[in-house]
């Protein structure tokens, strides 16, 4: 088929195409289709040097058919192209610079196209043309847009500001119609700009005289200034009508207004998002006035549930709580976004046997418990009181509202493991459910816990041979046991510096005065570091570690005491001698004499969890194969001693597991990844009066901290230690590993 041909097939289809100026650099070309084509049709314009961006839309017209429009920004000098639809050629068009084309005419092209093309031509112009382009400050864009807008809609109505958020951010208080449907995005129209709030707009419930109320936030408003709204179904533009705010402050506005659902989450999600103070305001703000909590109470013949759990966390939400549904019509539980929509839990849930209590608070009834996580593509902010419903087989919806919920990280943390019983802690809970969480609030504790003051007690100039790190968490009990012990040791007196770290700041002028007074009586050289919270084990000791000025560092725990002189030099012979070495640890006992530590090996649970295990454990401190110098597969982290080259190579602990637990292993295992060994050494000796401070967490003791952390290092390590494992079953200890795991399992039994 020739050129003519194609030209005479289309004939009928496409009218002449025309050419107008959108900006001052801007042209758009436009053609109609005098009827629809289906939607898989592709519109094309080529041409021999093809413009970018070049962006197209199709709008349908009043007496039907569709207009297509391009924009693009043309070259100095004419240049021709070509209109097809489905790879045939209907059309040659001849594009003359933007200077000299006519000016689009507005109130014609609306003239022709239908309301739903109109509204689309409004939402093109602000969204896509003006961010391709960066036309937000081309005047003659603005003055198209006004145009535009003018032809569109009625006299503006009235916009008025509510109250001040933060200095420089106010909420704006206007009305909309109820089928205006949802906003998209709200722009601020000058003389010099026309720009993209920030802030949505939240439609409020219906109220007189067909009007909806809306807010949303502005920064620095003049008066008149005019705002547009955009949705799908309509466009809106609002004029300031007073610069003064109706409420002097936000906290005035909030005690009257702040039981309005969706603009109290609004308010919250942009508080949290705002720095100096923000996040706090926000926090205040829903202590001050919480929603009251709601319930369905249990029944034995209706459907009924609660949520107590619902912590927005940044990368989506965690909720929880219980179910009971007798009668088998409960058809799920959703959460409320800002917008009001509906989203199901149940896509990623995990449900287990619990109890609820009853009316009186003096019964308990079985129940079914879940716990599901909620990803979000925008975090709800520091909203402690999210909404939720029970919905039923019928449609009938109830809603759903929790307490309000923990904001503090450590405090959400202790929530979490505190989601799911210990018996139902397993993986499907922790994989896509509770370990998403997790790491959400270990990274932001990563972030918190900071080095917070130091202080030095008679630090040499020069570097010592060795760093002595000890984290201290709430249990002072054995330092001057500790100390004492290194001090009586002249060569670790003389080689060593000590750096306690405290991962408990409540207590800083309690050590701070200890140690003082240790220093004053044995002379050991001391550096004295507080973390800003408590941070957990691995980054306090990876605080304590970037202070260390040793060839070596020892990780030490605070109630780890040496049974005699010489202990360390042990440690560090073989490790200075032996560069294929990686780490080396002690002989630990009991304070009844009985071994607590002689190298790590794993075995894995009844659910194929890799569990630490230490060798020889409970059995007399002199027992023979306890006594002699070997490869294991790792170390415990109460005394672990190692190169701070080989620790920063492999960047210290690494700091997601919870409280303290498994990072000793871990440690180990990235040092073997290294090509490093592993050795015990039963000539040094110490006493572990093992687990004494991490008992005063509840976080740990209370919760499922320990099997996450089992699991995580699970999944993390699973090929490397089944591997390592096989090579130690396969070598000389092989009737040794096997004997320990016997025992064990039958100690579990």
């Amino acid at each position: 088929m020739t050129f003519d041909d194609r030209m005479g097939a289309a004939s009928g289809i496409f009218e002449d195409a025309k050419v107008f100026r959108l900006s001052s650099e801007v042209a758009v070309l436009i053609s109609d289709l005098k009827k629809k084509l289906p939607a898989a049709a592709k519109h094309r314009l080529v041409m021999p040097e093809q413009p970018v961006p070049l962006v197209s839309t199709i709008l349908p017209l009043a007496e039907g058919g569709q207009r297509v429009l391009w924009a693009m920004r043309p070259r100095g000098e004419p240049r021709r192209g070509q209109i097809s639809v489905d790879s045939d050629f209907v059309r040659t068009v001849v594009l003359q610079p933007v200077g000299e084309l006519p000016p689009l005419d507005v109130e014609a092209l609306f003239a022709v196209l239908s309301p739903e093309g109109c509204v689309k031509f409004v939402n093109t112009l602000l969204t896509v043309w003006r961010s391709a382009f960066r036309l937000s400050r081309d005047a003659f864009f603005i003055g198209l847009v006004e145009d535009a807008l003018h032809a569109l809609t009625s006299r503006p109505r009235p916009a008025k500001i509510a109250c001040p958020i933060m200095p420089g951010r106010y909420l704006i208080e206007t009305a909309i119609t109820p089928d205006f449907g949802e906003i998209s995005a709200v722009y601020s129209l000058g003389a010099n700009a026309v720009l993209p709030l920030e802030s949505q707009a939240v439609p409020g419930p219906d109220r007189e005289h067909d009007l909806r109320p809306c807010h949303f936030i502005v920064e620095s408003p003049r008066h008149p200034q005019s705002y547009v709204l955009v949705g799908k179904r309509g466009v809106a533009v609002r004029e300031l009508s007073s610069g003064k705010p109706h409420y002097t402050s936000l906290q005035a506005w909030w005690a009257e207004r702040g039981g309005a659902l969706e603009l109290r989450e609004l308010v919250v999600r942009w508080l949290s998002t705002t720095p100096e103070g923000g996040h706090s305001t926000a926090v205040d703000l829903q202590l001050r006035t919480p929603l009251p909590a709601r319930r369905v109470d249990r029944s034995s013949m209706h459907p009924s549930a609660e949520v107590d759990l619902a912590l927005s966390l940044s990368g989506g939400l965690l909720a929880g709580g219980w179910s009971h549904d007798p009668t088998a019509t409960l058809a799920g539980i959703d959460y409320l976004n800002e917008n009001g929509t509906a989203v199901p839990l149940d896509g990623n849930w995990y449900e287990f046997p619990a109890w609820a209590r009853g009316t009186d608070d003096n019964t308990r009834a079985d129940v079914t418990g879940f716990v599901a996580w909620l990803p979000l593509n925008e975090a709800p902010g520091a909203l402690l009181q999210p909404r939720f419903q029970m919905r039923l087989a019928s449609g009938v919806v109830k809603p759903l509202v929790p307490k309000p919920q923990p904001f503090e990280a450590s405090a959400q943390r202790n929530r979490i493991l505190r989601a799911v019983p210990p018996q139902h802690a397993v993986d499907l809970a922790f994989r896509t459910i509770l370990a998403p969480a997790l790491q959400d609030v270990e990274h932001r504790l990563g972030r918190t816990a900071t080095v917070d003051y130091t202080k030095d007690y008679d630090l040499p100039q020069t570097a010592p041979l060795v760093s002595i790190v000890v984290p201290l968490y709430r249990v002072l009990d054995f330092l001057r046991f500790q100390l004492s012990g290194m001090a009586t040791d002249r060569w670790l007196a003389k080689n060593v510096e000590i750096i306690y770290v405290l991962d408990s700041p409540e207590i800083q002028d309690e050590t701070e005065h200890l140690l003082g007074g240790l220093h004053l009586l044995h002379g050991l050289p001391m550096k004295l570091v507080v973390m800003s919270r408590n941070g957990g084990y691995a980054r306090a000791c990876n605080a304590g570690a970037r202070f260390a000025r040793g060839a070596v560092i020892v990780m030490l725990n605070s109630d780890v005491v040496p049974s005699a002189a010489g202990w360390l030099q042990r440690l560090i012979r073989p490790l200075m001698e032996q560069k294929s070495l990686g780490a080396i640890g002690p002989k630990l006992i009991f304070e009844d004499g009985s071994l607590q530590h002689a190298g790590l090996y794993f075995a894995r649970d009844q659910r194929g969890i890799w569990l630490n295990h230490h060798f020889h454990k409970g059995m007399p401190g002199d027992y023979a194969p306890a006594q002699f110098s070997r490869s294991v597969p790792g170390i415990t982290g109460a005394c672990l001693v190692t190169r701070r080259e080989t620790y920063e190579r492999v960047d210290g602990y690494t700091e997601d597991y919870v409280i303290g637990d498994y990072e000793d292993s871990d440690l180990c295992l990235k040092i073997r990844r290294c090509g490093y060994d592993i050795v015990y050494e039963p000539s040094a000796c110490l006493y572990h009066f093992e687990r004494r401070s991490i008992r005063r967490s509840e976080d740990y003791m209370r919760g499922v901290a320990s099997q996450y952390n089992s699991w995580l290092h699970t999944e993390r390590w699973d090929d490397d230690i089944e591997a390592l494992m096989a090579a130690y079953l396969g070598s000389g200890i092989q009737g040794l590993v096997r004997q320990e795991a016997g025992a064990t399992a039958r100690s579990a039994a």
